[in-house]
């Protein structure tokens, strides 16, 4: 790239231009909370209605949203072999502590490779069969299993006659390490596995170890967890009816609030791929009916899903499905006053007990909690220990790198390449979630606002796609009005990146185009994290690098109508929008001039081997991409393309 000066000077301009430039670069094309407000609304739209059907329809669908759930979120592109797999358990040490109970150490495989550390907390009787109940974690740190209010509660089920299993959850505890960070379930995702698989299989492999547990009464096996344990609870008690009841804790929400209150977002694993296009979590809750059902909420919760929001959410809404079973009496909502932050301190923990009491008949038992802070124990003491090289979602995902893409190029005949680049196309457009060019209907032009400067004539517009999403674009032309030659320019960064390059192609006398896609430069949404919003488009069945591809291939159709002319260039700065440009133009045959691509990314798999996180690239972490995409694959949809990209 030429110096500024050389650039300045090459299209007779003085200092004062490029300034003038750059202020036309750093002004706002659309208001503040424009682009959030778009993208809510256009996420609120994809989340499907809600109604409540008869009780035989609502058995039927139940079943019906059960399995599909299963098999296009949970288990989509999982090998047969882990969706088989039962969990093999190891018994290590026993401890006796307090009276009346003793705490079994184990590990349990929870799929191929990876092992969940657990404890088992079971009462000293001589009954033959009693209930059991899954305890599950949520984002507790570093002391994982270990934390006081889980033993505790752990500690009292054992005294009332209650098994009580608590596993380790990912990145906490003996999990700690930064490939179990929830948000890198994203490297199985990009190679066509469900990461989500990997947290179901793992609450699963509890479940089966409790429920093929000789003291175990397997109709009285119950779940409940708080915050990300809550979460756990609602997806297993939804999807596995071997549970009988269900107590989350402040665990989860539906997504128009998730849409409205940062805090209520979490992570990959709440908002996975697709799930909210079958069902959201209204729903999910409506799937407990009619199993007793405790809904533990909490009045001031510092954390997410505040008690009001909640209550409103996913409790009044489900009531008419436990009435279809007439069974509303087992469908119960507590608001948590004392503290009424985000816990399962005394109050929430006394409220279960006297729930399971009544629907699993503990008769001998009591209600209030047993005193027992004398008998907690350290995470040293705790810990069950696990094999060398235990999987985490690294691993687990390297494992399949080798083979990836499926469908590589071919480098044989035209014929050959021609069959293939015809395939390819259909299979990107499906990985995109896209429709055809046509059907996405016209957009719309804004023209804010002109000006010319030293020979330079600068326009602003707002384009309004079809899917009512606003694209922030200037447009920079030469002295020379002829537009033979139209370049659109994007980058990562935004259009403030870009002001060198303009400058050197004005001086070429080519009209330029530069533009903010979505979650770049000033289409970020404010007062939130793109990763954040990213999530929640997927979940609703759309992707937003699909949405980036389709607002490139618009603006291409748009100028080359406007401007009369058949064909553009490309230009690109960084990783996201050097993909963007590629399939776009794969995608456009015949539309495309030519490609100059800028710091580009030279390999997808260098997302995984670098243990490069999610949160910094949403978009590239797209579900199924690299299964059957690398770079050299998008490069080869555009083989008619005069490309140049440069790391």
């Amino acid at each position: 790239m030429l110096p500024l000066s050389l650039l300045v000077t090459a299209v007779g301009t003085s200092e004062s231009n490029s300034l003038e430039i750059n202020e036309w670069l750093e002004k706002s094309v659309a208001p503040p909370d424009q682009i959030r407000t778009e993208i809510s609304e256009y996420i609120q739209q994809l989340i499907p209605s809600f109604n409540v059907p008869d009780r035989t329809a609502w058995e039927h669908q139940a079943s019906a949203l059960r399995q599909e759930i299963l098999d296009k979120v949970v288990f989509r592109g999982v090998p047969q072999e882990w969706i088989d797999w039962k969990a093999e358990t190891v018994w290590e040490d026993t401890l006796t502590v307090g009276p009346g109970y003793q705490i079994r150490k184990l590990r349990y495989h929870a799929l191929p490779d990876l092992w969940i550390p657990a404890l088992l907390y079971e009462p000293i009787q001589t009954q033959s069969k009693i209930p059991a109940i899954l305890n599950v974690n949520g984002h507790v740190g570093p002391p994982g299993k270990s934390t006081d209010y889980e033993q505790l509660r752990c500690i009292n089920l054992a005294k009332k006659g209650v098994l009580a299993l608590h596993p380790e959850w990912f990145y906490f505890g003996e999990l700690a390490g930064e490939d179990y960070k929830h948000n890198r379930m994203a490297y199985l995702d990009l190679c066509g596995i469900s990461g989500l698989s990997t947290f179901y299989l793992a609450m699963r492999g509890g479940l089966d170890v409790l429920y093929d547990y000789a003291s175990t009464d397997p109709n009285r096996v119950g779940m409940t967890g708080l915050s990300g344990g809550g979460w756990q609870t609602i997806i297993l008690s939804a999807l596995d009816e071997r549970i009988s009841l269900s107590v989350p804790n402040a665990g989860y929400i539906d997504l128009k609030n998730r849409i409205d209150y940062r805090s209520d977002i979490g992570d990959l694993e709440q908002n996975p791929t697709d799930l909210v296009s079958i069902a959201d979590y209204t729903y999910l809750t409506g799937m407990l009916a009619p199993r007793p059902t405790l809904l533990l909420y909490n009045q001031k919760d510092d954390c997410c899903f505040v008690a009001e929001r909640a209550e409103s959410a996913v409790y009044h809404p489900v009531i008419p499905f436990f009435q279809l079973f007439e069974k509303t009496t087992d469908f119960v909502y507590y608001e948590n006053k004392d503290p009424g932050t985000h816990n399962y301190d005394l109050d929430n923990r006394e409220q279960f007990y006297r729930f399971i009491k009544k629907h699993y008949t503990l008769l001998d038992s009591t209600e209030a909690e047993i005193p027992s802070e004398a008998e907690l124990l350290t995470a040293e003491q705790l810990t069950v220990g696990l094999p060398d090289g235990n999987a985490n979602f690294f691993t687990l995902a390297s494992s399949y790198l080798e083979s990836l893409p499926k469908y590589p190029a071919p480098m044989t005949n035209d014929a050959e390449q021609e069959q293939w680049e015809k395939s390819a196309r259909s299979r990107l457009q499906k990985i995109l979630r896209l429709s055809s060019l046509a059907d996405d209907g016209t957009t719309t032009d804004q023209l804010l606002e002109q000006e010319s400067k030293n020979s330079v004539k600068i326009e602003r517009y707002q384009l309004r796609t079809a899917d009512q999403l606003t694209l922030p674009l200037m447009v920079f032309y030469p002295d020379q009005l002829q537009h033979q030659n139209i370049v659109i320019a994007l980058a990562d960064g935004g259009q403030t990146q870009m002001e060198d390059w303009i400058h050197k192609e004005i001086s070429l006398g080519n009209t330029v185009i530069t533009v903010d896609l979505l979650f770049m430069g000033e289409s970020v949404p404010a007062g939130i994290s793109p990763w954040q919003y990213a999530m929640l488009i997927a979940t609703v069945g759309k992707r937003p690098l699909g949405i980036q591809v389709r607002q490139l291939q618009l603006l291409v159709e748009w100028a080359c109508q406007k401007y009369q002319v058949p064909q553009i260039s490309l230009q690109s700065q960084g990783w996201n929008s050097g993909i963007v440009v590629l399939a776009a133009s794969g995608l456009s045959p015949g539309r495309i001039k030519k490609i100059n691509a800028a710091e580009a990314l030279l390999d997808l798999k260098v997302l995984i081997n670098q243990h490069l996180d999610y949160e910094d690239y949403p978009a590239l972490f797209c579900f199924g991409l690299l299964e059957e995409f690398n770079v050299s694959e998008l490069m080869a949809l555009s083989s008619q393309v005069e490309i140049q990209y440069e790391h």
